[in-house]
């Protein structure tokens, strides 16, 4: 092991812990873990860097470069093709990675001078992401047979990501000590093991006791803690729930839809604010740290764009009869 990687492994070790400090999850640092890593691997292959004080902007101009010419699955092929270079938001994520763990090892004094304070991020091109219509989402709870174990549960989960905007983590891990159907209230854990109580609608609450009341039981073949469990586990996982999501939008019709859990976040983000809802109270329910986070996560709908720009629009002042 050379300098580069012993000084590289205990300064991960002292970030975990940091990170642990902060109630951040094993995920999140395994996440961080990874791209550093890939990055301190570039860096030896250059070769005359021995500590983080040799690496200044040019080298992570050079990685940035790197990333951006890089294939996705480098060793993966389909039909012959690769399948093409990392994303642009891919690219920036590490950037920022590298950027975030450089201001951790100045605060703890590991370096003298943080050189990528003002190093900016790779611009990510402007996106407008895919929403459900509500004609669009009926056709997909119209898909789902309920009257079953099996879909009530389905039902259900569906019906809360789409009520309030739940992460497909925060769903699968609610428990029944969590749920209060008095209050139509549910206690979540969200990013960063931090808690959150969010509430449903009546409508879900109905669905809610109806599945506890009549479909849960047949779907545990041990006592699970969990409301949402499965046949072979104490709850039902993430990868089930998202194939099972492709499968319904089959069903229901919706080609030309990338159907995923995360479209129903946003789906109920987008017409949250289409309604009229605050984006203060949005921030809160999405659970976001940050109002900036909120602001680029959410987008008015076209015909709530152009419905605004007909009633504010000077032109309709000035050929008024």
């Amino acid at each position: 092991m050379n300098s580069l990687d012993a000084s590289l492994d205990n300064l991960l070790i002292q970030y975990r812990l940091s990170l642990e400090a902060a109630n951040r999850s094993p995920k999140t640092f395994q996440g961080y873990s990874d791209i550093l890593r890939r990055f301190f691997d570039f860096l030896k292959k250059k070769g005359h860097i021995n500590s983080v004080s040799d690496i200044g902007k040019e080298e992570v101009r050079a990685y940035t470069k790197s990333l951006q010419n890089a294939k996705r699955w480098p060793n993966r092929t389909q039909n012959g093709e690769d399948q093409g270079k990392l994303s642009p938001v891919t690219v920036q994520d590490h950037v920022r990675t590298i950027k975030v763990f450089w201001g951790w090892l100045f605060d703890n004094g590991y370096i003298e001078k943080n050189i990528l304070v003002k190093y900016p991020l790779p611009k990510v091109p402007k996106i407008i992401l895919v929403t459900l219509t509500i004609e669009q989402i009926k056709l997909f709870f119209k898909a789902i047979d309920s009257s079953t174990s099996v879909g009530a549960r389905n039902y259900c989960i569906i019906l809360l990501m789409i009520d309030n905007g739940m992460r497909i983590s925060e769903v699968v891990g609610i428990q029944i000590v969590d749920l209060d159907l008095t209050r139509c209230r549910v206690k979540i854990i969200g990013k960063g093991q931090k808690e959150n109580i969010v509430s449903f609608t009546k409508i879900t609450r109905k669905e809610l006791i109806k599945y506890t009341k009549h479909h849960r039981e047949n779907l545990c073949k041990f006592e699970s803690p969990y409301l949402f469990p499965a046949s072979d586990s104490d709850h039902v996982s993430i990868k089930s729930i998202q194939q099972t999501i492709k499968r319904i939008a089959q069903k229901a019709g919706l080609s030309g839809i990338k159907c995923h859990a995360h479209l129903f976040r946003h789906t109920f983000a987008t017409m949250f604010l289409a309604k009229g809802g605050d984006v203060m109270v949005l921030k809160e329910i999405l659970g976001h740290e940050s109002i900036q986070t909120t602001q680029k996560y959410v987008h008015l709908l076209p015909e709530e764009l152009q419905k605004q720009h007909w009633k504010y629009s000077p032109v309709e002042d000035l050929f008024k009869q």
